[in-house]
């Protein structure tokens, strides 16, 4: 959920290519998955000539994997799913660890690659939505500017020092629940006012944070998770026994599965299952309370709501693995963009609303603690397909509303109760799209006297770069 750059890693949040095909509307949604298991080919990788046929590279485009393109005379392959958010600079040269150089073209000179003029990374909302209208593009967190994740084909070590702590259940009262960066954010400039800090860091509690999200693991092509120091830019986690000070001092702490550059294919069983077996023996090793849900590569709705597509039965593999390898108690949220739940009042199918039985699924078993869904970065829906502006109070009520009274598709009712919704919104200006002030944040938690379990943001660092408001706010209308 983030900004700039497309922003910090990860929260920024997600690009969504909207296409519009027949009566339904197609998305190609696209979050950034990680490298592939061999080290990326650096720019001089290949000495021999290639034939290069693909297009030239251009910014706010998705490529999947294998597609190949041209950017400076030289041809490259997509290592992992993405998409090449305006302004963030990730081009084939500088990011050998999104495409492998396949070498110089031979023949003519390849296009120059297409970059749009404007570097802002705030999408603008959709114009006057409709059945047949796709939603605007959206950020997703990014780690940083130029993502440079390490080589290593190992998962991660489990760590040496024995520290253990139970994990804890679901909170009992109000909860601000915010991302916690695991890379420098204000080294790559995206918010400079505080970049990395301890989890352990008191500030984080003092002004009003409860549950974090620590994000993000790197994903490999195959599904192995990494979780360590230097997986990925700047990056540096939480050892276990900081992550068991962090929850002496009142955190409950979950990982946070996706973002922007941590995406999942989720069309191989084969990938979901060794995502479970990498990633069980680090949530227990570092003592986390439980996961965060923030997978969107390739998830899509088999266009019948009582029909699980591929990618929806592998995105639920994952959920039950990890959930039947952990202690009873151990937490499950899930932070999907408006399009991939509300959006099903569209239409049902491709991304729109392909988070619903998902959803549906884990809050009717009762695991699900909460829903942190994003309401940011451009038009969001209402139940019956109006439209709302992010950053307004009307969007956050309809959204709110919608969700606990229940969204009925084709006959199915998906109800999210007040007490089970954690909105999220940006920390700050410049965090994402949709940005609400702390008076409107109020205004808007209000509307519900206290209903709501809480109030999610990207992210923790981002409002420590601007003072702390919004922890600030919120703790105070929590009571707290």
């Amino acid at each position: 959920m983030s900004n700039t750059p497309l922003p910090s890693r990860r929260r920024s949040m997600r690009m969504v290519i909207a296409v519009a095909a027949s009566v339904a509307t197609t998305i190609v949604a696209a979050m950034i998955s990680m490298p592939s298991t061999a080290a990326p080919a650096g720019p001089n990788a290949a000495a021999a000539l290639v034939a290069c046929t693909g297009p030239a590279w251009a910014e706010g485009v998705t490529y999947t994997i294998g597609t190949k393109v041209t950017y400076n005379g030289r041809q490259y392959e997509a290592l992992v799913t993405h998409t090449a958010h305006v302004g963030a600079g990730w081009n084939p040269a500088a990011t050998p660890s999104l495409w492998r150089d396949l070498g110089a073209c031979s023949g003519t000179t390849s296009p120059s690659p297409s970059v749009s003029p404007s570097r802002s990374a705030t999408p603008s909302p959709s114009v006057s939505p409709s059945r047949s209208t796709s939603p605007s593009p959206s950020v997703s967190p990014s780690r940083s500017v130029s993502p440079s994740p390490s080589v290593s084909t190992s998962p991660s070590p489990t760590p040496s020092t024995g520290t253990t702590c139970a994990v804890k259940s679901r909170p009992t009262g109000k909860v601000l629940h915010g991302y916690w960066e695991n890379w420098d954010g204000a080294s790559n400039g995206v918010h400079p006012g505080l970049g990395w800090i301890p989890i352990t860091d008191a500030r984080i509690r003092q002004h009003g944070y409860n549950v974090i999200n620590a994000a993000f693991p790197v994903i490999r092509s195959d599904g192995t998770v990494l979780w360590e120091d230097g997986m990925d830019a700047t990056v540096k986690v939480a050892t276990p026994a900081e992550m068991c000070a962090a929850k002496a001092a009142g955190l409950t702490i979950l990982m946070s599965i996706g973002g922007a550059t941590a995406g999942i294919d989720l069309s191989s069983s084969t990938v979901a299952d060794r995502f479970v077996a990498t990633v069980v023996p680090i949530l227990k090793a570092y003592n986390f309370d439980g996961i965060d849900i923030d997978i969107e590569t390739g998830l899509t709705g088999s266009g019948s709501i009582n029909t699980l597509s591929t990618s929806q039965a592998n995105l639920i593999r994952i959920i039950d693995g990890v959930l039947a390898a952990m202690p009873s108690n151990f937490g499950l949220t899930m932070a999907p963009e408006t399009a991939y739940v509300t959006g099903g009042s569209v239409t049902y199918g491709s991304i729109w609303g392909s988070y619903l039985p998902i959803i549906k699924k884990y809050a009717d078993n009762g695991r699900l603690w909460w829903l942190n869904m994003q309401y940011y970065n451009g038009s969001m829906y209402g139940c019956s397909g109006d439209s709302y502006s992010a950053g307004t109070v009307a969007g956050f009520v309809a959204q709110t509303t919608c969700l606990n009274n229940g969204l009925v598709i084709q006959g199915t009712t998906i109800r999210v109760p007040y007490d089970k919704q954690v909105p999220g919104l940006p920390a700050q200006p410049g965090a994402g799209g949709g940005y609400m002030s702390t008076a409107l944040v109020s205004q808007a938690w209000n509307n519900y006297s206290g209903s709501l379990k809480g109030l999610m943001t990207w992210s923790i660092n981002w409002d420590g770069s601007k003072s702390w408001t919004f922890g600030d706010n919120v703790k105070g209308l929590q009571g707290r």
